[in-house]
């Protein structure tokens, strides 16, 4: 009798399950044996992350090295009405280019695949998802963007020893960012906020194209981005007795910005730098038409970090004349034939979008190559291809000596040397990858000016 009454309660546990060949049970053997809101891991259908499931690169070698990302591609985690963040969409093409590039090569004899998470900028669902990639797609490597997510995804992943490449984080704090192991995790081809902040302050102290202004508003985002370039800059700013500032904090999206504008428009500033995101930036430029003080028939002028360099800024006819001639700053794109080749290929893959347009999509490039790079070294050194091997094949990118243009015909003979154990010089698309200790890559600033429909570099300067 007590047997009878397990075997009905068997009977469910097994519904939709089959033997394997080993007599364990089993419900999938591939993601089209389950629900499309699962996937097969392990040979059970479990969950999967909102905002995961996409996969690119090499999506049948069994040998394939699985890599994350964790992007920002939608604009809000509740309401898909509001669309895509076009500047991380051409992130991603970027990334996507240079996967397509190295998986056509190979890096030493293995493929990639990427999996994707778009995390819609909200913290806590980057941290779930980078966690489902560590776990449960046993990534080596995560791909990440923006200061906020890459410091919330590097919770999970150093302490799990996988290398974290971002190509937008440019927050100081991922300087002092440790791992817990002696060799680092934590890189990015974003240069410090610290090299960008110092450009704009001495800017605004000495450069003549803004020698008539003496009281400067700064209008930031409150988060760890905003932060450290408000730091950075009033710093500087604080040792000058020519000019004035003062600084307010607003919230991202929906944060009421009424408040902090006002403050702004009561100092009378004549030119007001703006840390911030686009689709932030585009709706503070509309509410500053109903300040007096923050108009360009007042003599108000505006300027503007990396991350508003995005086309999408340029679409509003209304904030299109509002910030006409203003400057902007943002890593310099590179200058030579891994720029130029680069910027031709985009152009041809995508419907002749620029990728200048943009910031950094130079930058996402060249990280996905230097990860295809690692891959290649760490394959080289014979057993598993782990993160901590990668993150050792990135200390031997900034070798001493002549630099080679990393184009998609170099790729080859790079991974090459790297994978017999031999040091290489790379110059990328976004230009010198002469990494630091901290694992960070030095960069000229460009600044920038809107002019007409266009963004159009005025001038590069040294980050030094």
């Amino acid at each position: 009798m007590r047997t009878t009454r397990v075997l009905p309660l068997l009977a469910a546990l097994l519904s939709g399950c089959s033997l394997t060949t080993a007599g364990g049970l089993s419900e999938c053997e591939t993601n089209a044996d389950c629900n499309s809101d699962q996937v097969c891991t392990n040979n059970f259908c479990l969950p999967q992350p909102t905002g995961c499931g996409t996969r690119y690169g090499d999506l049948t070698s069994p040998d394939a090295v699985q890599i994350g990302a964790v992007l920002p591609l939608s604009l809000s985690a509740t309401d898909p009405s509001q669309g895509k963040d076009a500047s991380e969409e051409q992130g991603l093409n970027a990334i996507l280019l240079a996967l397509d590039e190295i998986n056509q090569r190979g890096a030493a004899g293995r493929r990639i695949t990427l999996n994707l998470c778009d995390t819609a900028a909200d913290i806590a669902r980057t941290r779930q998802q980078t966690e489902w990639l560590v776990n449960d797609k046993k990534i080596a490597a995560l791909l990440t963007a923006g200061s906020n997510q890459t410091l919330a995804a590097a919770e999970v992943t150093l302490a799990k020893g996988v290398l974290t490449m971002s190509s937008t984080a440019t927050s100081p704090e991922l300087t002092s960012r440790e791992s817990n192991t002696s060799l680092g995790l934590l890189w990015r081809t974003a240069p410090s906020d610290a090299i960008q902040g110092n450009v704009i302050a001495d800017l605004l102290l000495s450069d003549p194209r803004f020698t008539a202004v003496k009281k400067v508003g700064i209008l930031y985002l409150d988060d760890q981005y905003g932060q450290g370039l408000f730091n950075v800059i009033t710093e500087k700013l604080g040792t000058s007795t020519s000019k004035q500032f003062r600084a307010t904090a607003y919230a991202r999206k929906t944060g009421n910005i009424a408040s902090p504008m006002k403050q702004i428009d009561d100092f009378d500033p004549d030119l007001t730098v703006v840390v911030g995101f686009e689709d932030d930036v585009s709706r503070i430029i509309e509410s500053a038409q109903a300040f007096d003080n923050l108009k360009a028939a007042s003599g108000h002028r505006w300027f503007f970090t990396d991350s508003v360099k995005d086309a999408a800024l340029l679409d509003d006819s209304t904030v299109l004349a509002a910030i006409q001639n203003s400057f902007g700053t943002a890593p310099a794109q590179g200058a030579g034939q891994a720029f130029n080749a680069f910027q031709s290929r985009f152009r041809s893959k995508y419907n002749d979008v620029d990728p200048s347009n943009y910031s950094f999509t130079s930058h996402s490039y060249d990280s996905m190559y230097l990860l295809g790079l690692a891959v290649a070294y760490a394959q080289g050194q014979g057993g598993q291809v782990t993160g901590l091997k990668m993150a050792e094949g990135l200390t031997q990118v900034s070798s001493l000596g002549a630099a080679v243009q990393m184009t998609s015909s170099a790729f080859g003979q790079l991974s090459g040397e790297l994978a017999s154990g031999r040091s290489i010089n790379v110059e990328g698309a976004s230009g010198s990858l002469q990494f630091d200790e901290a694992g960070e890559a030095p960069s000229p600033i460009e600044l920038w000016q809107v002019q007409g429909s266009n963004f159009v570099t005025v001038d590069t300067l040294s980050g030094g």
